[in-house]
């Protein structure tokens, strides 16, 4: 049991939760127009953190055998039988459960349900029946990161609205060029799992034309909230200039982009989520916001 604890901290993939946790709270925020309640808020935090760590300590066990193959991901603790992969996934399902009922208790049934379909998404669309059969496991299996601020949201209103829709949408798009990068720079790894990426198993020159053109949408998307009305003129410009960006970063990689600069583009994708997430939930704090 020690030896358990000691290693589901970053088996979870802390990282990843806190940038999941961040979009959510932005999706509570621009839900309740910037003046959230704080009990709401706290409980989506906590849920959201708890759920996807959940998340992924069922997923590190179910992908123990593929971990094993990948130079970056051969020394985590299941893939190197330091411990159970039994044991991470039960952790794994009890986070969630706690997630779901704790929402349910403290917020309302549709954020409870949303978090066990991010969950349901996540480990049995996208880890057990996509990821090592197609390379669209990232397309409709990374819906389960769109999840998120639509449960945000949704513990403000208890329901599904147009700007929670809004926020799942925008990650959903966002999540194919973030991953696809990064299978370019780890295309090896992934070749040798037989875990079918795109970038593993097209050319750089055709995965880099398939991330510039989500790109590209997410820049058009990025105007939808004004034209809807329910965000403003900052928002559009700021994703705007923030996919040109992601654009300029990205456009090596159809003509052979060093390990650096992949690298470079692929952290950048993390950094254009959170920031456009910033700006889309104190967009109306702002004074000539309308």
């Amino acid at each position: 049991m020690g030896a358990l604890a000691r290693y589901l901290f970053p088996l979870a993939k802390p990282r990843i939760v806190l940038l999941l946790v961040f979009v959510a709270a932005a999706g509570a925020w621009k839900a309740a127009g910037g003046q959230p309640e704080p009990a709401t808020m706290l409980a989506v935090i906590v849920a959201v953190a708890i759920s996807a760590a959940g998340s992924n300590l069922i997923n590190q066990g179910l992908e123990a055998d593929i971990d094993a193959l990948m130079r970056r991901t051969r020394g985590r603790a299941v893939a190197a039988r330091r411990v159970s992969a039994v044991a991470v996934i039960a952790a794994g399902l009890v986070l969630v459960a706690t997630a779901v009922v704790a929402l349910a208790v403290w917020t309302n049934p549709v954020a409870a349900l949303l978090t066990l379909a991010a969950a349901v998404v996540y480990v049995l669309v996208y880890t057990v029946v996509l990821k090592r059969r197609s390379w669209n496991n990232i397309v409709i299996g990374g819906a389960a990161g769109a999840f998120p601020p639509l449960i945000g949201a949704a513990a403000v209103s208890g329901h599904i609205d147009a700007i929670g829709l809004y926020m799942f949408a925008f990650i959903f798009f966002w999540t194919p060029p973030h991953f696809w990068t990064l299978s370019l720079f780890l295309r090896t790894d992934y070749a040798a799992a037989k875990v079918p990426m795109l970038g593993a198993v097209a050319s750089a020159r055709d995965t880099g034309l398939q991330i510039k053109l989500y790109i590209l949408l997410l820049a058009a998307l990025a105007w939808l909230p004004l034209a809807a009305g329910y965000g403003g003129i900052a928002f559009g410009l700021a994703g705007t200039l923030l996919s040109a960006y992601w654009l300029r970063a990205s456009w090596p990689l159809r003509n052979g982009a060093s390990p650096d600069q992949t690298l470079a583009a692929y952290k950048f994708s993390l950094l254009y989520l959170a920031l456009v997430f910033l700006v889309l939930a104190i967009e109306p704090m702002l004074p000539w916001y309308a």
